[in-house]
């Protein structure tokens, strides 16, 4: 039975499921609240609940399906009504989906979380207070906490399936004075599969005041090619960029994706190993089942140096005859699914940060991405990031500059890959939209990194 739809709608449904070939059921409902506080004042506010069901049917190669906020049987009846009028009109090339395995699966994740909401201000007004009384060149701050729980169900004529996950982020951010009369904003945090935490320690603080410090009186750099040191902030956007979108299914099929045609073949460096899953703990953008059942698992997009495979969806699979990963996502119920990216990173290595620094002649240890993109068709990349800081003879010289562009061609930065880190992070403050809109949690990271690229 489902924890979110009455029984009597469900009963109905569930003989549709029964009755029908290649149809499926989800169901979704998520909610949450977000703390917002400055130095005048704390903002609590009710995220807007989402709660419905989309109704699925394959017909001629493509997903059929109708989304509706389900309360009565008469919903329900509803629902198949608009479905199977739709299937009618439908046309297209016929295409087998391979079947579903049964199965019955459920995992409830609830936090046991006892924070009252004065104990939630007490903690906004704490981490805004140490950022103002961190230097006298903070201008202002701001921290936004937002705790999200979900809870899914995914029903087919075979599959049972309940999870309810919890996700949590904190940002916080300030604007600042430099010594040298300069102005400058900068942000930070971090995110999580869990419930609300007091984890943003002293030393986390400090650090970010004297960057935001530096960087607020920050040059801006001259042009060319230079050895880099990227921090775990660049070489998880960088694992998102270059072989994320690339190797989304929905995008191959489009004939829009230049990593089809390399598929077995040498794309980077053997140290390039890139990972994304959804099975990976701890990490907000993690679950146990995406949104068609497909259980999580890891995929491995390139290992060592040579592209390996897609990640897919439930039709994308079917049509490429490709391994089914668990990438099928929607941003909410009411939302198509998409091939998407979840939890994307470069493997470690086996060298430590200082070892990649002292390793640079000349160069730049880059930190703190801000936003990037890539033409999956041409391979051409480009990353924003905040901070570029200035590494001669295998030492950091302080001198700062920002904001900094890295662009180049794909393969060719991953080719010069020359040194991984053994420590690796992952951020989880990203969002990811499919072109300009279907927004789904996502994080990227991995260790430090040498390669060689053009900054400007």
């Amino acid at each position: 039975m489902s924890k979110l739809i009455s029984g009597e709608a469900f009963q109905v449904l569930e003989k549709y499921l029964r009755d029908t070939k290649n149809s499926s059921l989800f169901v979704q409902e998520i909610t949450g609240e977000v703390v917002f506080a400055d130095e005048k004042q704390i903002r609590f506010e009710l995220l807007p609940e989402t709660r419905g069901a989309v109704l699925r049917r394959f017909v001629n190669g493509q997903w059929i399906e109708v989304a509706f906020q389900v309360s009565t049987a008469q919903d329900a009846k509803f629902m198949m009504e608009q479905l199977e009028s739709l299937a009618r009109d439908s046309s297209g090339q016929e295409t087998e989906l391979p079947p579903e395995h049964a199965m019955e699966f459920e995992r409830i994740v609830d936090p046991e979380d006892d924070w009252t909401d004065s104990k939630k201000a007490e903690l906004a007004r704490e981490v805004v207070r140490k950022i103002k009384q961190g230097s006298r060149h903070v201008l202002s701050a701001t921290v936004k906490f937002r705790a999200t729980r979900i809870r899914e169900e995914y029903f087919s004529s075979v599959k049972k399936m309940h999870q309810s996950y919890p996700r949590f982020e904190v940002i916080y951010q300030a604007d600042f004075s430099g010594s040298a009369g300069g102005l400058g904003s900068l942000h930070d945090g971090f995110a999580g599969a869990h419930g609300w935490v007091d984890a943003i320690s002293e030393s986390d603080i400090e650090s970010f005041v004297r960057l935001g410090e530096k960087n607020a009186d920050a040059k801006r750099i001259e042009p060319g090619m230079y050895d880099l040191i990227f921090t775990p902030s660049l070489s998880g956007i960088l694992a998102h960029e270059a072989f994320g979108h690339g190797t989304e299914g929905d995008t191959i099929l489009k004939g829009r994706a230049r990593a089809a045609g390399y598929f077995g073949k040498s794309v980077g460096s053997p140290l390039v190993t890139i990972i994304d899953s959804p099975a990976r703990s701890g990490e907000s953008a993690s679950y146990f089942f995406d949104h068609e059942g497909q259980m999580a698992t890891e995929t491995k997009i390139v290992e060592n140096g040579i592209l390996q495979k897609p990640i897919t969806d439930y039709r994308t699979a079917a049509l490429l005859h490709a391994e089914r990963t668990a990438n099928g996502r929607r941003q909410a119920f009411d939302h198509k699914v998409y091939t998407r990216m979840t939890n994307t990173w470069f493997a470690p290595g086996e060298s430590s940060p200082e070892e990649l620094i002292a390793s640079v002649e000349y160069g730049y240890l880059v930190d703190h991405a801000r936003n990037g993109m890539e033409d999956p068709n041409g391979w051409g990349i480009q990353l924003e990031a905040m901070v570029a800081e200035k590494i001669v003879q295998g030492k950091r010289t302080g001198e700062i500059f920002s904001p900094v562009i890295i662009t180049g061609f794909v393969p060719d930065i991953l080719a010069s890959v020359s040194m991984i880190s053994s420590r690796a992070e992952i951020n989880g403050l990203g969002m990811c939209g499919k072109g300009h809109k279907e927004w789904v949690k996502v994080t990227d990271g991995g260790p430090w990194m040498k390669l060689r690229a053009r900054l400007a």
